[in-house]
């Protein structure tokens, strides 16, 4: 049986005094700077998500608190404003000289009307003005004998800007397939009598009745007086999609 003093009441070597100091001194500044480093990545990380706010042009109230803002909100928002102010593309002209800025050329005159251009046009700097024989008065009007071959089954839309000397006049718009020189059967024309003068709009819708067959567009105008005329303006020739 032991007499000494118990292990544990023993007192502590001076080394192993000094060891156990330098140790706890050491957990107190290992603990104070892990500390200061959390802290700091705590600041550094709500600076970026507030540079990101001001870039995309959102702001959150999650973000702000120290949350998980969601990081798609400000591109989907920016891609939806982009689409919707986006004007789609329509359908392309067919027509290289549909304002006749560049004169008469592509257009022929029908019956015996003559054509010369005038500046007091609906849009641009001229129109086109079909002039009736100063005797004999209408039927006169223009045409493209050949503008596009055909689709099968292809919706090809007209239309076009007209101005008459005179009221009562009637004028028509049409498209006529080609084939071998012959028209084909089924042609679309659409008249419309002009009650006022002054600038009016209409048009036609044509399905083709076959492939590969010659297209055709004629403006005319059916009654005009002897010296009349007719002003055509802004005229369009559409392929429309298919349903």
């Amino acid at each position: 049986m032991s007499t000494g003093t118990p292990r544990h009441l023993v007192d502590t070597p001076p080394l192993q005094r000094r060891w156990q100091l330098w140790t706890g001194l050491g957990l107190a500044v290992l603990l104070v700077l892990t500390g200061f480093a959390w802290v700091g990545s705590s600041g550094g990380g709500g600076g970026q998500g507030s540079k990101g706010r001001a870039a995309g042009g959102a702001t959150t109230s999650t973000a702000a608190a120290g949350g998980a803002a969601p990081t798609t909100t400000a591109p989907a928002v920016a891609t939806t404003a982009a689409k919707a102010g986006a004007s789609p593309p329509g359908p392309r002209n067919l027509l290289a000289n549909a304002s006749f800025e560049d004169g008469t050329r592509g257009w022929k005159p029908l019956g015996k009307a003559r054509l010369t251009r005038s500046t007091e046009a609906s849009e641009g700097g001229w129109s086109l003005r079909i002039l009736a024989d100063p005797s004999a008065g209408g039927p006169v009007g223009i045409a493209i004998p050949d503008v596009t071959l055909t689709r099968l089954n292809g919706r090809y839309h007209t239309n076009a800007f007209v101005r008459p000397s005179a009221p009562g006049t009637t004028v028509t718009i049409g498209l006529r397939e080609y084939r071998d020189g012959r028209p084909v059967p089924g042609s679309n024309t659409l008249g419309w009598l002009a009650e006022e003068t002054g600038w009016h709009q209409f048009g036609a819708i044509h399905v083709a009745r076959l492939d590969g067959s010659r297209l055709a567009l004629e403006i005319m105008a059916r009654d005009l007086p002897p010296g009349g005329w007719l002003d055509v303006d802004q005229v369009v020739l559409h392929l429309l999609p298919s349903r």
